[in-house]
């Protein structure tokens, strides 16, 4: 039974997490073949940018140091994203709370366990309210449309408390699975919840869409919620939550 697999992998990603955590360097993510995802951040050693002082001081978990299998390419540390230029400087590891790293890693377990050559990859997780604000103010984009995309720096994002993260899933030749868009795509073909409207209307493939089921049964099979907007986005819990468990980056 699967719950009884992710019991247990909790257990030892528990012990794991309240441990003395080492960063496993020669584990890194590797980058896809896919062009989105060739420019990578600088490989750096530990507690080399401010953001991940930050994080190891807010007690944030190393998803690597728990599985090295998940891969991680965090967009906003590259120039591939709607901004076009580096916003986490100088940092290439996935950080999150231990709760919710342990979800992920037994999502990864999962997925491997049907598909061996199948990995979990973050595209992003902890985002301060100071970048998310920095987001806002740079998008140039009516507000009326940049709220379908974006919190408003007035509205706590999940992502604040590490409890929100945008992941996609790796192949065959770490090569990106098609999910009908890129991740960050503002558009309404990235919407799930128009999913069956666009294969009809041949907008998204069923291939893309099958690819997409598959990582939502994965991460809720975990432990994780999904929205109706974006197809790599999975919350580890809601808004309240959060705000008594986890403690707000800014």
């Amino acid at each position: 039974m699967v719950v009884k697999i992710s019991f247990g992998l909790s257990l030892l990603f528990l012990i794991a997490c309240n441990s003395p955590i080492q960063n496993n360097n020669d584990n890194r993510s590797r980058t896809s073949q896919q062009p989105l995802l060739l420019q990578k951040a600088p490989h750096i050693s530990r507690d080399s940018s401010d953001l991940e002082k930050l994080f190891v001081s807010k007690k944030l978990v190393n998803i690597s140091a728990l599985d090295s299998n998940i891969r991680v390419v965090l967009h906003y540390a590259t120039s591939q994203n709607f901004l076009n230029k580096p916003i986490y400087k100088g940092l290439t590891a996935c950080y999150l709370p231990c709760e919710v790293a342990i979800k992920l890693c037994n999502a990864e377990y999962l997925l491997n366990s049907k598909f061996p050559n199948y990995h979990i990859i973050v595209f992003d997780a902890v985002r301060p309210l100071h970048i998310q604000k920095q987001m806002w103010e740079e998008l140039q984009m009516p507000v009326e449309e940049k709220i379908n995309y974006l919190a408003h720096p007035n509205d706590l994002s999940l992502h604040n408390y590490g409890a929100a993260v945008d992941v996609g899933i790796i192949g065959d030749n770490d090569v990106l699975l098609d999910m009908g868009t890129p991740f960050d795509f503002f558009g309404e073909l990235s919407e799930p919840k128009r999913e069956n409207e666009f294969l009809n209307n041949g907008r998204l493939s069923k291939e893309a869409l099958t690819n997409r089921l598959l990582l939502r049964s994965i991460m809720t099979q975990s432990g994780f919620t999904t929205i109706t907007s974006e197809w790599w986005h999975f919350n580890a819990t809601n808004k309240v939550t959060a705000a008594e468990k986890f403690e707000l980056i800014n």
